[in-house]
């Protein structure tokens, strides 16, 4: 297991963890592998965990409101996959495509609630981190969409319809 927890180490949402944490997490989860297209997540399903990106790159697809599926964005490794259902226990909203062979590390959200039940450290620290990846995407939406609701009020409908596009892609976390 030290090998995954120094592989955990390496990944921003699992920095300042101490071993034995970084252990504990690793014992709640597996690591996985995907083929080149494999279809990962699927929007609209039931998904109880989580994955984070260790080796390879993934497509982000949604489908728009008339039911075309559009890619909005492609992540790689250090990235974050499936944290609103494992989160919120609601459907997937996206869809996830493996673009390159593809290697995860993933948790289940069952086993990951005891332990916060539990009040374990590891957890709860994870889901601060967590939370801090959801606050920085949802602060890029808010000025995304105020930038836009400008446009809009300014009539420049066109820039509107170019930049609703640009809101599909504000996945990454930095």
């Amino acid at each position: 297991m030290t090998d995954l927890a120094d592989t955990l180490r390496g990944i921003p949402l699992f920095h300042g963890l101490p071993e034995s944490e970084l252990r504990r997490l690793g014992d709640l989860g597996r690591v996985e592998y995907w083929q080149e297209g494999a279809l990962i997540l699927e929007e609209g399903a039931v998904g109880p965990r989580m994955m984070v990106i260790l080796e390879g790159q993934v497509e982000i697809l949604r489908r728009d409101g008339s039911g075309v599926q559009r890619s909005i964005a492609e992540l790689g490794a250090g990235e974050i996959l499936g944290e609103m259902s494992f989160l919120l226990d609601l459907p997937r909203t996206a869809t996830v495509r493996a673009v390159t062979a593809l290697k995860v590390f993933a948790m289940d959200r069952t086993a990951f609630l005891e332990l916060v039940e539990a009040g374990d450290a590891a957890c709860l620290k994870l889901g601060f981190a967590l939370s801090r990846v959801l606050a920085v995407r949802l602060t890029r939406l808010n000025d995304r969409v105020a930038e836009l609701l400008g446009h809009v009020e300014s009539g420049t409908r066109e820039r509107f319809h170019e930049a609703r596009q640009d809101l599909f892609n504000l996945w990454d976390a930095d």
